[in-house]
């Protein structure tokens, strides 16, 4: 695929060219690259920086919620005594965050990438010595598509964050929801913390971007298994380009119901801008992401 060539190729340069090693650079290298190509050679569909900046703001934004509440509960659960308030500043206190994130359609991996560098960078931020362990498991139908993720996610070091996983269809329905649960399942020593009675594994962050007539019918399916619970942040793209009013009314209903919080961010259809000789001015396709929070289980 040229796309896949492109990025090699800008990887290539940026190799004999600079001493950056970091694995952050090495991501964000690799989204320059494929803008650089979705502008300037042929439109993709990826999320692009736009979007990106509001899917990555989510998700930094329910990382760090996730690692307040932890800090939080590791400080109540130290019994202070006369010698530790003497000895010791309640910063001090040792805890440990596992973040679970899933993306529902991978496509050629951009979001994935993006979410990944987006994890490292606020795993790398921490001031007072807390751990952070995160895993972020996509799910892809097309296998070309799978394989192409694959590699654009070793390009950017990614493999150690993020692994693909090929959905199943029988002409019917898909096997998403047991695809993510068997992936998650399988990587037990990172995605054990929070989990109901049954072990089932908790998603702390979604991000939906697949078959837009699925949005709606696998998240209830996502719900049902008991892997969307309080706490849980799902992002879903294109909800106003693409009409997706079935999502969108179903979150709300959420909402009224005192299960979810959930608001539209406006956007633009990414790598969509076009000049309006006519008005002479640049113009964009509309589109918008939805951003819900569950507050209770649902």
């Amino acid at each position: 695929m040229s796309l896949l060539a492109h990025v090699r190729n800008d990887c290539s340069s940026k190799t004999t060219t600079t001493t950056t090693t970091t694995r952050s650079c090495h991501s964000r290298d690799v989204l320059r690259a494929i803008d650089d190509f979705c502008v300037s050679r042929h439109w993709m569909m990826h999320v692009g920086p736009e979007k990106g900046d509001i899917l990555a703001g989510a998700l930094r934004g329910a990382m760090l919620a996730k690692k307040a509440m932890a800090k939080a509960r590791a400080r109540a659960a130290v019994v202070p005594t006369a010698a530790a308030s003497s000895s010791s500043s309640s910063s001090s206190t040792s805890y440990n965050v596992q973040f679970v994130a899933v993306e529902l359609g991978t496509y050629c991996g951009y979001a994935s990438m993006l979410m990944g560098a987006t994890m490292r960078e606020v795993m790398s931020s921490s001031d007072d010595g807390d751990g952070m362990d995160c895993r972020l498991f996509t799910a892809e139908i097309n296998v070309e598509y799978a394989k192409i993720a694959s590699e654009i996610i070793r390009l950017g070091r990614m493999e150690d964050l993020i692994s693909v996983h090929e959905v199943g269809y029988d002409g019917r329905d898909t096997d998403v929801v047991s695809a993510v649960a068997d992936a998650m399942s399988n990587d037990v020593p990172r995605c054990d913390v929070d989990t109901t009675a049954a072990t089932t594994p908790t998603i702390d962050f979604l991000f939906i971007d697949h078959d837009k007539d699925a949005y709606t019918s696998d998240l209830c399916k996502l719900e049902a298994s008991g892997m969307i619970r309080s706490g849980t942040r799902v992002v879903a793209d294109n909800v106003i380009f693409a009409n997706i009013d079935d999502y969108v009314g179903y979150v709300r209903r959420k909402e009224e119901m005192g299960i979810v919080k959930t608001t539209t961010i406006p956007c633009h259809v990414e790598y969509s801008s076009y000049n309006d000789e006519s008005r002479g001015t640049v113009q964009n396709y509309q589109d918008g992401i939805e951003i819900t929070d569950y507050l209770r289980d649902p």
